[in-house]
């Protein structure tokens, strides 16, 4: 009797695969299915045409697609590869194996349709109930672009490289050919300037245009220079979310080249929450680089509790290690007071070009007075009171009660995990795409796969109760 089993690596093995019997009942990629079984694709069905061979069915790499991105797979090739091999990818593909050209065709071809795709994933979140619209935080997170910051530039920078270039092809057009510099030695050269000489004209007329202060990135420019937590400045974009509170579903996204997070990007993210979910949030709670004066007037109008703290809140000096206006309040009569306890005389009012009205005020005593090395360096200490400071303040004692500490508290955890899964778990530090339409349609998937894993964690049970709806 034999005392192992034969092993040949050399005879062939046929085997019978049924990709729908090749993953547990719960596994994650059932879950996509199940989703994408219940979109309606029309719209994406709409950009084929009936001409030409038939395509691969876009039910199909839509699943491939937002899968990838739900497990952190954004790369075509890697896509085609795990399409070869992986039994989770066989399952949603049925077998079939579209090349990483393919893929990057569909990508494209989908960007259109993703916005409808990204508001019925929300209602679908909605229907299982992973949202609450108890709390909706908004936050901003900044994205490397496709683009090395060397190769961004300015006006300046632009017209010294240019006149390089011509001089270096001048130089290598007079210098002689001989044994140390041949012919084919010299062309080699000219050819590699003439295509850096190329690439530049294809932004001269962009150049010309631009002030003197701007920059632009080379490789992508529609990428604006960004600092960074870290302290470093790279062309990047700025992807802005919406989060619910229950279970971290993202109900509204935007794109921005735009470095810093203002004012008048908030009530457009809660608009887009409240039409893609159908539901009325009850406390929007942002950053202070969301909070302005306009915003803080309007949301006086608006149905939400927001919290919103401005940039000078809980600030108690200066970059130069001054006492900021936060320590100078009012008392009973209306007067303003200085840190020290005094009253601080008027000194009239002026008004700005956009018709603000600002209220001078200036220190008393201010040469005798012990707090004055933390105050001012001048004589006396003076002060700007916009007219809208009682807007501001008004925000100031929502968010100093403690039930507006409280709920503000839950703002980093609802809206910064989401950013720091992006980032850590599925490694998103870097665009693979170009160009802001593009960068979008890339934070779309990202969020969508998000929304999917917490679908599949959370809602998985609740979803299978549910019967597909489009075909």
């Amino acid at each position: 009797m034999e005392k192992f089993k034969e092993y040949n690596q050399e005879q062939g093995i046929f085997r019978t695969i049924i990709p729908g019997e090749l993953l547990e009942v719960d596994h994650p990629a059932r879950i996509i299915d199940r989703v994408v079984e219940r979109l309606d694709l029309e719209e994406l069905y709409n950009e084929y045409s009936e001409e030409g061979c038939p395509a691969y069915h876009p039910k199909m790499m839509l699943k491939v697609l937002f899968y990838s991105y739900m497990t952190g797979m954004m790369s075509c090739r890697g896509m085609w590869d795990n399409l070869k091999y992986r039994a989770d990818y066989i399952f949603l593909s049925g077998d079939q194996v579209p090349d990483f050209r393919t893929i990057n065709r569909f990508r494209q071809t989908a960007r259109q349709s993703l916005k409808k795709l990204f508001t019925q994933i929300v209602m679908i979140c909605v229907e299982i109930d992973l949202v609450d619209f108890q709390y909706l935080a908004i936050d901003g997170q900044k994205i490397q672009a496709n683009a090395n910051y060397r190769k961004s530039t300015n006006k300046k920078r632009y017209t010294r490289t240019v006149k390089k270039v011509q001089e270096g092809m001048e130089k290598l057009l007079s210098e002689e050919i001989n044994d140390d510099f041949t012919e084919d030695h010299r062309n080699k050269k000219l050819s590699t300037l003439q295509k850096q000489k190329e690439i530049l004209d294809e932004y001269q007329q962009i150049i010309d245009a631009m002030d003197e202060s701007d920059t632009i990135n080379l490789t992508d420019n529609e990428a604006k220079i960004m600092n960074h937590k870290n302290g470093t400045k790279l062309p990047s974009y700025n992807h802005q979310s919406a989060v619910d509170g229950k279970h971290g579903i993202t109900v509204a996204v935007q794109t921005t080249t735009e470095a810093f997070d203002h004012g008048h990007h908030l009530l457009p993210l809660v608009d887009q929450a409240k039409e893609n979910t159908g539901g009325q949030f009850q406390r929007v709670m942002a950053d202070s680089g969301f909070c302005d004066f306009e915003r803080l007037i309007e949301i006086q109008r608006r149905e939400e509790e927001y919290y919103l703290p401005d940039r000078d809140y809980q600030k108690k000096y200066t970059k130069n290690h001054l006492f900021t206006q936060q320590q100078f309040s009012q008392n009973e009569r209306g007067d303003w007071m200085c840190p020290a306890g005094r009253e601080m005389k008027s000194k009239g009012m002026i008004t700005r070009k956009d018709g603000v009205s600002i209220s001078l005020f200036i220190g008393q005593g201010c040469g005798n007075c012990e707090l004055k090395p933390r105050c001012t360096k001048g004589k006396n200490r003076q002060i700007g009171i916009d007219a809208r400071v009682q807007y501001r303040q008004r925000m100031r004692e929502r968010l100093q009660t403690d039930r507006g500490r409280l709920i503000y508290s839950k703002r980093q955890a609802i809206v910064e995990s989401p950013h720091g899964h992006d980032q850590k778990n599925i490694g998103w530090k870097q665009h693979h795409l170009r160009g802001v339409k593009n960068a979008a349609c890339e934070f779309m998937l990202i969020r969508i796969g998000s929304n999917l894993g917490k679908i599949a964690r959370y809602g998985a049970q609740s979803l299978c109760k549910i019967a597909p709806q489009f075909s």
